[in-house]
């Protein structure tokens, strides 16, 4: 296997629906990117255009997070391996990344002892021979996907991997609903009554956060079907509470794991209906009902889980703008300033005027901060390290 160094630019327990009916999945490559590596860590939002600017252009990555237009989809985590092949630069070929994006890192995962990273996406290798190359794209790692493409790129890629006989891990779907059809409250107020509802899972939990302060009341809410250590879970959230803006903004997530995803996979490659897909999935595992037969299956949805699921069912696959993180910055300075800030270090002689420095650059750096930087503050307080979204 190559010894890879490589570096940025510059330096019921089944799911109806899933069936797809044995069609072959097509192969080829996951769409076309657009432009040169450099061009793909501006579009991804990983570096600005002028890599050879004298100062990181931390001004220009502001996360701009608003309300959707109107109620969509999204692929908000995706993890594959592929078990057969050991070589990560192999892997990067078959997803269609240029393999100069990503960065050499000693840190690996569950078995795997290095891996190749590019934002929020990692490559993970070097294991035992029958774990070859583990791929994981948080959900910041798949919007940064997303931006190296020109067209939506999901369906694509899905049966490219599975071509290439790769088996997904993990898979979430996320449903952002902005019209009012899904309420949190009410949703909150059914799952108490279990005359109301039918499904498969065992347990629920809801976890909240709030301040100490008078006028704080509650911060965010997020309600849990299901087990974190089970193959389906579901995760409902006041999204617009947690990006810190007003508005109505309900997201309701999918969490599928091993066999579950896998399947998920499958079905969305050979038809590529996730509305179908996902409306069937929660349908099977969970439906707030009109309590009105003996037999629970036969029971009438109520009106209006009725028309949400309707409603979902009609909604294609979206793709979102890039939302920066303070991570991101981060690892932008250190990929491209590390040796800079070493060499004032040695011009100055030593610790001391070398930490004045600093200190003047971040009392400099505190009066031109705008609004921009606190809303990339605000994005990243929702995410802990490794790209898990906090609970509230």
């Amino acid at each position: 296997m190559k010894d890879y160094h490589f570096h940025g630019p510059e330096s019921r327990d089944h799911f109806d629906v899933l069936r797809p009916g044995g069609s072959a999945v097509d192969s080829g490559s996951a769409g076309t990117t657009a432009g040169t590596a450099e061009q793909v860590l501006t579009a991804a939002g990983i570096c600005s255009a002028a890599a050879d600017s004298p100062e990181p252009p931390i001004s220009d990555r502001g996360a701009h997070i608003t309300i959707p237009p109107e109620n969509r989809f999204l692929l908000d985590w995706v993890a594959f391996t592929f078990k057969n092949i050991t070589d990560p630069g192999d892997v990067l070929e078959i997803i269609s990344i240029p393999f100069d994006l990503f960065i050499d890192s000693p840190v690996g995962f569950s078995g795997y002892r290095k891996s190749l990273r590019f934002g929020n996406i990692s490559i993970y290798y070097n294991g035992r021979d029958d774990m070859g190359c583990h791929v994981e794209m948080s959900g910041q790692g798949c919007r940064q996907f997303e931006a190296l493409f020109i067209d939506n790129p999901w369906q694509e890629l899905v049966g490219t991997i599975l071509s290439a006989t790769g088996k997904f891990t993990r898979l979430d779907l996320a449903i952002d609903n902005v019209d009012g059809a899904l309420s949190l409250e009410l949703f909150y107020e059914v799952i108490q009554d279990h005359q109301q509802i039918r499904t498969l899972f065992g347990e629920w939990r809801r976890i909240q956060s709030g301040g100490f302060r008078a006028d704080d009341g509650i911060k965010g809410q997020t309600i849990y079907l299901g087990s974190t250590k089970s193959h389906v879970m579901f995760r409902i959230y006041d999204k617009a509470k947690e990006s810190g803006i007003e508005g109505a903004w309900i997201r309701f997530e999918i969490q599928l794991r091993d066999k579950r995803a896998d399947q998920a996979a499958k079905h969305f490659a050979t038809h590529g209906n996730v509305g179908i897909l996902t409306t069937g999935i929660i349908n099977n595992y969970f439906a707030v009902i009109i309590n009105d037969d003996s037999n629970i299956s036969r029971c009438t949805l109520q009106p209006w889980w009725s028309a949400w699921l309707q409603t979902t069912e009609k909604i294609s696959l979206s793709t979102e703008k890039v939302v920066k993180l303070v991570s991101e910055t981060m690892d932008f300075i250190k990929r491209q300033y590390a040796p800079s800030f070493a060499m004032i270090k040695k011009h100055l002689g030593g610790v001391a005027p070398f930490n004045k420095f600093v200190m003047d650059l971040l009392d400099d750096g505190n009066v031109r901060m705008s609004a921009k930087h606190e809303k990339m503050l605000a994005a990243s307080a929702a995410f802990v390290p490794g790209g898990e979204r906090h609970d509230c």
